[in-house]
């Protein structure tokens, strides 16, 4: 079994997912726009544009999206966030710079008695992520 994170967008999943690939060194996501679909006219004219379906390889589990049809409402959020665990400080230091970056902190990136480095924002799309270099079990109790 896997999960993997599934984000709604208002018209800007291309885009999300674009950036999201080069912050997180993945490869090009993988996108079909509505009009894409095998259905035809999927969404209408006014979703000629819009993303059905957004898959961004990651490795072990994938992030997927996609921008809502016209005239279905976007849900206030975010209502979740995409955790991501990473191998180091640098490696955290960066994605949670790039990532905040026209976005809003909501847990400055610091140590904590269960991370190396942690910080919890909400990007320029509204996507919700918390990144973080853990540490070992045994190091909990010595954390500055």
């Amino acid at each position: 079994m896997r999960i993997d994170p599934y984000l709604y967008f208002d018209g800007s999943c291309a885009e999300a997912f674009a950036a999201y690939a080069a912050i997180l060194g993945a490869p090009a996501p993988q996108l079909m726009a509505y009009a894409e679909s095998p259905d035809g006219d999927c969404g209408g004219p006014d979703a000629a544009g819009r993303i059905m379906h957004a898959w961004l390889d990651l490795g072990a589990f994938a992030l997927m999206g996609s921008d809502v049809p016209p005239g279905m409402p976007l849900p206030a959020g975010p209502h979740a966030f995409v955790s991501l665990g990473v191998d180091d400080d640098a490696q955290a230091e960066r994605i949670f710079a790039a990532l905040a970056d026209g976005g809003a902190v909501r847990m400055p990136m610091e140590s904590t008695f269960f991370a190396h480095r942690f910080g919890m924002l909400v990007d320029r799309f509204g996507t919700g992520w918390m990144v973080l270099h853990a540490r070992a079990c045994g190091d909990m109790e010595t954390a500055a």
